[in-house]
């Protein structure tokens, strides 16, 4: 939710940014437990949404 939050666009409500966020790569990446992106402080896992990846 943060990310959602976070990334949000001027013109994008809530729920189109849920859709973009959602179907982006990163959130393979996010969801895997076993991986350190998961336990990542918000502002980390922003800036790598921002920036194409970890």
């Amino acid at each position: 939710m943060r990310l959602i939050i976070d990334t949000l666009q001027p013109d994008e409500n809530f729920v189109e940014g849920l859709i973009r966020v959602y179907n982006h790569s990163i959130c393979e990446t996010i969801d895997n437990y076993n991986a350190s992106a998961y336990y990542e402080p918000s502002y980390v896992i922003t800036r790598a949404y921002n920036e194409g990846g970890f």
